[in-house]
């Protein structure tokens, strides 16, 4: 496997369960997140969440393939 470090930040909504179900898609592949951080945005309602990890590519597309579906939600 060719792992990189990639750098993911996203915006989240504000709510109890947000932070499980994101690093819950991360688990559920079984790779390590190296470092997290969550902060609030101007906006009350939204959290900005960036993370690093060493993954490859394919499972960096899966993980915004599946937050933009949330996202369409």
């Amino acid at each position: 496997m060719n792992n990189k470090r990639h750098v993911i930040s996203l915006l989240m909504e504000n709510k109890a369960g947000a932070l499980s179900r994101v690093v819950g898609l991360f688990s559920a592949r079984g790779f390590n997140i190296e470092n997290l951080n969550v902060a609030p945005t101007q906006d009350e309602t939204i959290s900005r969440l960036t993370l690093v990890t060493y993954c490859d590519e394919k499972l960096i597309e899966q993980i915004n393939r599946s937050e933009e579906r949330r996202v369409g939600k």
